[in-house]
């Protein structure tokens, strides 16, 4: 019951267009994590001039921290959670003592120190292309 990226979406697009719509997009996100890039579509009957949609849509995001970038005429076939070709993550750690400010809810704080030389060798076993088909939805 928490307000969503994907329902605050469909409440600008139902502002500019006065249609009810689904906004599919590339995927989900887990509570607290922050998006970047993001791919979505939705089918709408209206036209409007280059830009216009976009600016539209941020018109009547606001005040939510959200943005959209770029609205473009897609193919028909295009669906953005099946079309997408790839998906990058980035997880940020800071060592400070220091508490966060900017960076607050957006970096992963660890007061201690931290052994980088056994981070670095662990992370390398994550590198390269990996088929996460058993941990997706049926």
């Amino acid at each position: 019951n928490a307000p969503t990226v994907q329902g605050a979406l469909e409440t600008a697009v139902k502002a500019i267009c006065g249609e009810d719509v689904r906004v599919h997009g590339a995927g989900r996100t887990d509570a607290g994590v922050h998006a970047r890039g993001q791919v979505a579509h939705c089918d709408i009957a209206k036209h409007f001039p280059p830009g216009r949609f976009r600016d539209g849509l941020n018109a009547h995001l606001r005040p939510n921290p959200i943005g959209v970038l770029a609205a473009d005429i897609v193919p028909d076939d295009f669906e953005a959670r099946f079309s997408a070709i790839k998906r990058h993550y980035l997880y940020r750690i800071t060592n400070t003592r220091a508490n966060l400010a900017l960076d607050i809810g957006r970096v992963w704080r660890v007061p201690r120190a931290l052994d980088a030389g056994a981070m670095h060798a662990a992370a390398q076993r994550l590198l390269g292309k990996h088929d996460f088909t058993t941990f997706r939805d049926t």
